[in-house]
Parts: structure tokens; sequence; C-alpha cells
């Protein structure tokens, strides 16, 4: 019996192989993506650490803010625990490449670098212990002299380098002016860093937009010889045998990072000590000097004075001198002012009678030209009633020919008119009345009508006979308007004749007063003439004492320029002593007050790539740990379903199996069995292909934005992870199938070998609502009853739809959130494109210039001062977040720049002077809300907090998506920072057209102590990279969704076919075609997915925030707002996985035979 019960399991599977490996397809996709989602978290982390140990990423960074001396090294190296130590210098430089500025970190490279081997992309192998942080070289060569360097091989396609082009440094950070000993360096390599595993976020520097965009590694001795060290890089013993994410490796580097600490401040004070000992030797040598330099600018300044003294005497007997030369031109100049009146009176007499003689003629002008001017009008006005008579005569002439000629049209219709008239009456006339009525008939019609077209003439010619008079009225009245014209000619020809003989006369008077004032002139000319020459005598007098006077003059301004020049040379020497003497005492008390030197240690969490990745893999695990309990859910539902409909199929064999004596459990076995081997086979091959797919796919997107090479295929198997996922996948399919046999096992076997009797009918509850179920036809009715009579598959069926539903949703809801991110940010709340940055002690010349371009319309449109500055901020648990401290100078203009605005229901916010804004996810982070306080902290250029921390009231939280943002009114800021900032950044919206924003960027550095331009196009490629990771697994979401959506669909579909092959087939005998048959299904189908799916939907607005909220990268804020369209996508997608399912079900709903109907239930 036992080989009996065995071949009947294995019959069991061959017969319904299609329901088995719809188990375990649904299994394998659950399985599968829960081990390929877990196991993901752990891949990454295992290639982070594999990259970083075989580059030798540093395990302690340290910096001090006055630098490290060899000594400080040695002492390191002394350290127990530490097992290497390379020392490194760095800065901060903006740089010009391919024609745009970017804020470069620049990495001195050690000699050790040249022979290191990175031929595989992965490793840096080295035999130097102490060259830690290794580049790998990706293209290119090593810098070997002075002036070359290598950059960022993952960042260079993004800024358009290339091999052999020039990199040109434009402005250092501040005090590092001369840290590199060359300013311009040619590029000879690109490389891959473990020091900087990410794109995202290089680092924050004073400089540009306040963030790194590019690294570059130049030779050690390029840097200064007397710079002290940056920072050292210290390998702990031990630390590379540990998983860099383990308990191990963070206690042994926390010892060694402990023991450091304990270090620091010994060398502190020596470093301190030293300081003061070279500056103060420096000070007494420049003490010296200045004492030797005051000696010899007072004896200069002696000499000086004596030559000047000389130089009074001399100009005092000149002045004398020009005196009586002056007495005697003045009393020449008397005698010539007399002779000159003489003349101006007799020329003065003759001018009033000339003008006497212009006034009568000026008198009569008004007359003759208004005189004048009304005979032109009254000619005008003659010529346009002339114009218009002409024109109504040659209107009437053209109506008076259109007349005549259709009176004449009509005479002659008529004629023929009636010739065809008598034609046909003869014609009538020649037929047999008897033999040709029809004919006649015929004619007498043509006649009629014939007759009738010449009444209707007849009519038309009266009409136009009607109009003859009214024309002849016109001519009448044209003639008569004619003898008026010609009347009115004549009165103005009379006019014009007695116009002419007065406008004659006028003409005489006014040539007779010209003739005199020509007289008058040659009069004056000659007067002019004598005068002139005595003048002339006078003037060369006048000019020998003018010329006498500006030597006097320039030998004055000689003396006074020297008196002046010696003024300010002993002013300036006085000054010069006093601020020498002022600078060697601020040098005392400054050596004096010097503090120690603060040393700062940090482990790989204060790199950013490092701990972002970490942190990445880790939210990869936290969407894991969600995202596939919903495929288990939807597989043990598909599970119970399709085993419930398999026990429910073999009810007679289960009831002939108790009647031969087998027990339940035995019974039950076979379907344990059964989806035991469905299950474990789905869970092995899920698990088996898609725990290498899944980390692949999402490393590789990673990949993007992170530089950490993938692992190789076949990535490492967590055991024990797919020994957990497969026991669930197993577990809940044999738990959902003990479910569906325990009820019918415990019926008795003769209930069993009967088919179970169908459930009785019942109203249902839209049958209640009688407006709607009177209007539905037959077939819904049917449907509706069908739907909701079976509850249990109804139910099945929308949770099963709805998940897959959900889960489509949240993925396309994702991609909503990632692409608004950029679309909201830099379209709707970041209005300027352009930030530029200039010195806080910008000139007025510099200023102007600058003014006067950030007005020219075509370059900028509209810009506002405000100061931005890197600070930490902090909530009520004390967390730091690093923030961009925004100050407006114009707050009231702000709204033009930025928009500032809760992100539910857009309420404006208004900074004010006095308001504190935060970016949501600045207040998410920190815990804060309005009316609560944050703490403000100055940080230095790597992230630590300087000074005391400063408590400010939140009066607004703004929607923002991009970094983490604290706006300060100016009043505000000055209460807390104890000052006006100085305003060293413009916010500016400028010209999208390329070429005129090259023009604007090179005008712009031109200006000096313009520091630097920075455009958004860079931080939005930047970001639209780095969230293009994201994006992958959103496509990986959607693609397993899609998947498991069908899967479902095809499941419930054909076990829902399956169940009612004797109902389809009752169907086909009444008569029902085809097509009848598959909409009496389909319906039921079609309308239970769009239920399901509508649940989905509201489902998936849960899943998508929970996600959103997961997946955010830091200082990223990702999208709220799930799109209509998204929406629209999920519910079509599903509902068009229904229709492929149903055209995949035809054939099977054709290919049921009819003879089933006629079966007995025995």
């Amino acid at each position: 019996m036992g080989n009996a019960f065995n071949k009947e399991l294995a019959r069991s599977i061959s017969r319904s192989l299609g329901r088995f490996l719809a188990i375990a397809a649904i299994v394998a996709l659950g399985t599968g993506f829960y081990a390929g989602l877990r196991m993901t978290a752990p891949d990454m982390k295992i290639a982070a650490d594999e990259f970083f140990d075989g580059t030798g990423l540093m395990d302690v960074r340290v910096l001090s803010t006055l630098g490290l001396t060899d000594d400080d090294i040695a002492a390191l190296r002394d350290v127990e625990g530490v097992q290497a130590v390379m020392p490194a210098y760095e800065t901060d430089v903006m740089v010009t490449m391919a024609g745009e500025q970017y804020a470069t970190r620049v990495h001195s490279l050690p000699d050790a670098a040249r022979a290191s081997d990175t031929s595989d992309g992965v490793h840096a192998r080295t035999d130097d212990p102490d060259y830690l942080n290794r580049p790998i070289l990706v293209e290119g060569a090593w810098p070997e002299r002075e002036g070359e360097c290598v950059l960022s091989a993952d960042l260079v396609e993004a800024e358009g380098a290339r091999i052999g082009d020039t990199v040109r440094i434009d402005e250092w950070s501040e005090g590092a002016e001369d840290a590199l000993v060359t300013t311009e360096y040619t590029v000879v390599g690109f490389v891959s860093s473990p020091y900087y595993a990410t794109s995202s976020s290089l680092g924050t520097t004073s400089l540009g937009s306040g963030s790194i965009t590019q690294y570059m590694y130049v030779p050690e001795d390029d840097f200064s010889e007397d710079l002290p060290f940056t920072e050292a890089f210290v390998a702990v013993a031990g630390a590379a045998e540990e998983r860099s994410d383990s308990a191990a490796y963070d206690e042994l580097v926390a010892e060694v990072t402990e023991r450091i600490e304990a270090l620091a401040p010994a060398r502190e004070q020596a470093r301190a000590d030293d300081l003061r000992a070279d500056a103060q030797r420096e000070l007494d040598e420049a003490r010296a000097d200045y004492d030797a330099q005051k000696a010899d600018a007072e004896a200069q300044l002696a000499d000086a004075k004596a030559q000047l003294d000389d130089a009074a005497a001399a100009i005092a007997e000149n002045e004398q001198k020009l005196a009586d030369a002056e007495a005697q031109r003045d009393a020449g100049a008397a005698q010539l002012e007399e002779e000159r009146a003489r003349a101006e009176a007799q020329l003065a007499d003759a001018e009033r009678q000339l003008a006497d003689g212009r006034a009568q003629v000026d008198e009569a002008r008004p007359a003759i030209e208004e005189g004048q001017a009304q005979l032109e009008g009254a000619w005008a006005q003659w010529q346009t009633g002339a114009d218009a008579l002409a024109q109504a005569r040659a209107s009437w002439q053209e109506q008076s020919d259109a007349l005549k000629a259709g009176m004449s049209q009509l005479q002659e219709g008529i004629f023929q008119a009636q010739s065809a008239i008598d034609e046909l009456q003869r014609q009538i006339d020649g037929l047999d009345p008897d033999k040709d009525a029809d004919a006649i008939a015929a004619l007498e019609a043509q006649k009629s009508t014939v007759a009738e077209q010449k009444l209707a003439l007849e009519g038309q010619l009266g009409e136009l006979e009607a109009q003859r008079p009214a024309l002849e009225a016109a001519a009448r009245e044209l003639d008569a308007r004619q003898g008026e014209v010609d009347a009115a000619k004549a009165t103005l020809d009379a006019q014009q004749s007695a116009f002419d003989q007065q406008k004659t006369a006028f003409d005489a008077a006014v040539a007779q007063t010209e003739q005199g004032a020509t007289s008058l002139s040659a009069a004056r000319q000659q007067a002019d003439s004598q005068l002139a020459a005595a003048q002339a005598q006078l003037d060369d007098a006048a000019a020998q004492i003018a010329d006498g006077r500006e030597q006097l003059a320039q030998g004055r301004a000689d003396y006074e320029a020297g008196l002046a020049e010696y003024e300010r040379q002993k002013a300036d020497a006085e000054e010069q002593l006093a601020e020498g003497q002022r600078a060697l005492d601020d040098a005392q008390r400054q050596i004096d007050s010097v503090d120690n030197p603060a040393w700062y240690v940090m482990d790989r969490t204060a790199n950013y790539g490092a701990a972002s990745f970490e942190a990445d893999a880790n939210r990869v695990d936290n969407i894991a740990a969600v995202f596939p309990f919903i495929f288990f859910l939807v597989a043990a539902l598909v599970a119970l379903t399709t085993m419930t409909r398999m026990v429910e199929e073999e009810r007679l064999l289960i009831g002939t199996f108790k009647a031969l004596g087998y027990s339940r459990a035995r019974i039950a076995s076979k379907y344990l069995v059964y989806a035991f081997i469905a299950s474990a086979a789905g869970s092995v091959v899920g698990i088996a292909v898609l725990s290498q797919v899944l980390p692949a796919v999402i490393m590789k997107a990673y990949a993007i934005i992170y530089f950490v090479p993938s692992l190789p295929v076949p990535l490492p198997m967590d055991w024990g992870l797919a020994a957990l996922a497969a026991g669930l996948g197993v577990g809940v399919t044999l738990a959902a199938t003990a479910a569906a046999a325990g009820a019918s096992l415990h019926e008795r076997p003769a209930l069993l070998m009967q088919p179970r009797a169908p459930k009785s009918g019942k109203r249902i509850l839209l049958e209640r609502v009688r407006p709607v179920w009177r209007r539905l036809s037959f077939s819904w009715k049917v449907t509706f009853r069908n739907l909701f009579r079976y509850k249990k598959r109804l139910v099945m069926t929308v949770i099963g739809i709805a998940g897959c539903t959900a889960l489509l949703l949240t993925g396309l809801g994702l991609s909503d959130a990632i692409n608004d991110i950029i679309d909201n940010q830099f379209g709707t709340i970041t209005k300027y494109n352009a930030m530029i940055t200039v010195e806080d002690d910008l000139s007025r010349d510099s200023r102007e210039e600058l003014d006067e371009l950030l007005v020219d319309e075509r370059f900028v449109s509209a810009s506002t001062p405000a100061q931005r500055e890197n600070m930490l901020a902090s909530g009520p648990d004390d967390e730091d977040v690093s923030v961009q401290v925004v100050v407006p100078e114009e707050p009231s203009r702000l709204d033009e720049f930025v928009l500032m605005r809760t992100r539910v229901g857009h309420e404006p916010i208004e900074l004010g002077g006095d308001g504190v804004v935060l970016s949501e996810k600045l207040a998410d982070q920190l815990g804060v809300g309005v009316g609560d306080e944050v703490a403000l902290t100055e940080q230095d250029a790597i992230g630590n907090a300087t000074g005391s921390s400063h408590a400010a009231t939140v009066t607004g939280v703004m929607e923002n998506y991009i970094y983490n943002y604290v706006f300060i009114g100016p009043d505000r800021y000055d209460e807390l920072m104890g000052g006006r900032p100085p305003y060293t950044t413009l916010l500016a919206v400028v010209t999208d057209d390329p070429d005129t924003r090259a023009q604007l960027t090179e005008r712009l550095g031109a200006i000096e102590g313009v520091r630097t331009v920075a455009y958004n196009d860079e931080t939005i490629d930047a970001y639209r990279e780095m969230l293009s990771s994201v994006n992958m697994i959103v496509v990986v979401l959607v693609a397993a969704a899609a998947a498991l959506a069908f899967i479902v669909l095809y499941n419930l579909t054909n076990i829902n076919i399956t169940e009612r092959m004797r109902e389809i087939a009752t169907l086909k005998v009444l008569g029902f075609t085809p097509r009848e048959v598959d909409a009496y299904i389909y319906r039921e189908i079609v309308l239970s997915s769009a239920i399901g799916s509508l649940v989905g939907l509201a489902l998936g607005v849960w899943m998508e925030g929970f996600v959103v909220v997961t997946a955010e990268v830091d200082q990223v804020m990702f999208g709220r707002v799930i799109h209509p369209a998204s929406f629209a996508i999920a519910f079509a997608l599903t509902m068009a996985f229904t229709v492929l399912v149903m055209v995949a079900m035809r054939r099977k709903l054709a290919g049921i035979d009819m003879v089933e109907s006629l079966k007995s239930n025995e």
C-alpha cells in the first residue's frame, strides 16, 4: 500500500504540473528576493572591506591645528598598536580646468606610489608599509616631477579633463597661499582613491560653493619645504584581519585612538613651545632691523627740510618783480576801455534804428502768414469737395450702366422665353392628342415651366424700371453740386490775386531791413579791428606777465609739493615706525599668548565615503526587512488557495484513503510532501539565482556613486541566511497546506466520497440597492452574485493582487520621490542658478566693476548679497549635523532667489530680520520644530566644532530637498555672532546661454577680489548621478513586483477556471457562444483585479512612505508625493497582467468538454 500511495503522490505532481510549478515559482520569488536583498548588505560590506584593505585605507586620521612635525610622527609610530604611520600634506584650492572652476583638495603623493602595483584595478600592492590610502592608477602615469598631477578618474568624465590638460590654481584657502611651489600643473594620469569612496561628497571647504568637487595628487616635494605636515594616517596592527564593520575591528581601532588621544596633550605642548621659541628669535632680529631703519629715516628728513627753506626765499624775491609789471599793464587797459565805450555807443544807436525797422516787418509778418494759411485751407477744402463730387458722379455712372445692362439682358431673356413658348406650342399642335398624349403632357409641362421663367424675368424687368427715376434725380443733384463748386473756385481766384499784391509789398520791406543790417555789421567790424589791435598790445604784455607768474607758480608749486612730500614722508615714516613698533609689540603679545594646538583623532567613521557606503548598505538591509515579507504573505495566500483547491479536487480520493484505513497524518503527508517538494525546489532555485543576481545588480547600481569594486561572481553565500529564507518559504507553504488539508481530513469517508454540497444562494448587499440592481444586465448580476457568494475566493484574490499592486506602486512612488528631488529643488525651491564669492575686503574699484556687471541684463537678471558659512547644528539629543548657514543682506528679497514655504500646504514662510528657518530634513534629523531651540556652532575646515554654541529659536521649517540649510535674518545673526556678516557671497540668476555664461565667467574672473563663480548645473549633475543608483533599485523592485503580479494572477485565474469547469461546460451546453463564456468568467476576474488593485494602491501609499524614509541618503530628502501617473501606471500594469492572463487562459476555456455537464456526481 505504501508503494501505491507514493505512486499516487507522483501522479499528483505529473497531473498538476502547472500547479506544482506555480507554487515553486512563487516560493522561488519570495525566498530568492529575501535572500538576495538580505545578502546584498553583507556583500557590499565585504567588497568595501577587501577594497579598503587592498588599498591600505587608514584606520585613524590625526590632524593638528598647527600642523604635525617629524617629532609628532615619530611619537605616533611609538604608540602601542600602531602598525604604520604616513604623514601627508593637504590644502584646498580653486582651480580652472577645461574652462570651468572647481574647488579641489590637493594631497601629497609619496614616492612609493610610483613603485606600487595597481594592475588589477582593485588592490594597490606596495613594499612600503607606511604607504597608506593608496590610490589606484586607472589611466596614464604617476607624477614624477614638479608641476605634474593626477586627478580623480571617477569625476573626470563630468569635468571633461584629459591627459595633457593644464590645471591652473586661481585661489588658495586662507593662510595656505604658499603651500605649493607652483600654480600650474599638467595632468599625467587619473586615479581612484579609497580615501574618496564616493562622488556624492568629497568634503567641505571655505572656497567656491562650499563643497569639494575634485581631488588631486601632486608629488610630495611640490609642497613647501618649511610647511609642517597637515595630517598623519595611521594603520592599526591587526585591523586588516578583521571585517571593518565588525565589533572586533571597532575595538582594536578604539584602543589605538584612545592611546593617541592620551599622547596628544604632550605633543601639543611641545609644538607650542617650539613655535614660541622660533617666533621669539625672529622677533628679536626684526627689532634690531627696526632700530637701524629708524635712525636712517630721521637723517634723510633733516636734509630735505634745509633744501625747502632755500627755495622759499627765492620765491619771495620774484613775486615783487611781477607786481611792478602788472601795474603798467593795468594803466594801458584802462585807456583801451574808454575807446571801447565810445565805439559801443555809436554802434548802439545804429542798432536801435535797425531794430525799429525789423519790428515793423515782424508786426506785418503774422498777418501775411495768416492770410496765406487761410487761402491754403480754403483751396484744400475746395479740392476736397471737387474730389467728392467727381467720385459721386463716377458712382452714378456705374449704377446707370449696370441698370441699362441688366434691363437689356432681361429683355433678351423674355424674348427667348416667348420664342420657346411659341416653339413648344407648335410642337403640341403637330401631335395627335389620342396617340401622343404623353408627349403632349411633357411638352405642356415644359411650356408651363418656361412661362413661369418668363413671368419671373418680367418681374425683375419691372423692378429695374422702378430704379430709373432715382438715378435721374441723382443726376440732377450732381449737376447742381457742380455749379456750386465752380462758383467757389471763382471766389478763391479773386482772393488769391489780392493776397499776392500784399505779399510783394511785404517782401520789399524785408529786403530794406536786411540791407541796413549789412551796413551795421561792416561798421562793427571796423571798430572791432581797431580795438583788437590795441588789445593785442595789452595781451602781449599780459602774456609776458603770465609767463613770469607761471614760472613763479611752478616754483611755488614745486616748493609746496616738496613741502607736502616732506610732510607726507615724515608722517609716513613716523606712521611706519609706529606701525613697526606696534607690530613688534603685537608680535610679542602673540608669542606670549600662543595657545597650544589641538589634535583631532578620527577613525574611519569620519571618512564620508566609507561611512556613507556602510550606511547605504544598512539602508538596503532595512528595505530587505520589509519587502520580502510581502512576497511571503502573497506566497502563503497562493499556496493556501492552490492546496485548498487540490484537496477539494481529491475529496473522493481522500475519502477512499480513509475508508482503506490510512491515518489522517498519512493522508496529510501526501499534500505536505507535495508542497514541500514544490517549495523546496523553488527555494533552491530562487536562492541560488537571486542571491547572485540581486546583490550584483544593486552593487553595480551603487558603483555609480561609490568607487568600491564589486565582488567577483560567484558571490559568497551566507548559508545561515539561505537556510532562513528557505525555511520561511517552505514553512509558509507547509503551514498553508496543513490548513487547507486539515478541514477535509476531519470529515467522515462517506461524506468525502460525495461532492461538497453547493452553498445556498443568498441575496448580496448590492441587490438591496434597487436603483443600481435594476439597471444591471443579467450577466453583471450573475457576476456580482458569484463574486460575493464565494467570499473566501474573493478575499484571497483581492489580497494577492493588492500585495502586487502595492509593490508596484512602492517602486514607482520611490522613482517619483527620487526624480522630484532635482525637479523640486532646482525647478521650484532654488531660483538662483549661480553663486559668486568675493573677498570680504573687496576694493571700491572692484566693487563698482562688479556692480556694473551685475546690472547688465545680458548676463544677470537678479542678484543679492548673502553670507554662507559651514556650521554644526544640534538639537535636544546633542548630535551634531553639518549645515550651511545662509544670511541674506535683504531678507525681503530672498523670495526672488529661494522659495521659502512649507512642504505641506505650501504656506509661505517669511524670514525677516530676526528669523531662523531650517530645512525640513534638518529639522527631522535634529528632532525640532517651530518654537524649539537649535544650537549653532562654528566649525573648522575638517568639520570640528570651534568655540561655544549659539542657541537660536526656530521660526520656520521650509521645504528643501538637497543639503541641510539654516536661513538666519541679519539682525538675528548679529545678535548670535556679535557682528554683521561680511556678505561675501552673491546669489544670482544668470543667463542659460552657454556662450554668454562663458563671457560672464571670464569677466568675473578678471575682477580683482572675485574668488569663485559656481553654477548650479554642477550640483544638479552630481546629484542626478548619485541618485541614479537608487533608481536601479527601483527597477529591481518594479520588475520583481511585476513578476509576482503575473504569477499570482495566473495561478488564481487558473484555480478559478478549474473550480468552475462543470459550470462552464453547462454554459456551453445551454448555447453560450465562446465570447459569452469568456466574458462570463473574465468579468469576475477583471472586477476582482480592479478591487484588489484599489486596495493595493491604498496599501502602497503606506509602504512607499516607509521605503522613502528608509532609502534616503544623507543630506538629501526624497519627494513625499506619489504622482497621479504612478497610481495610474500601477493600476494599469495590474490590469494589463490581468488581460495577459485572460488571453493565456482562453485556450483552456475553449478546451473544456461540454459532456462534463452531463456527468453525474457519482
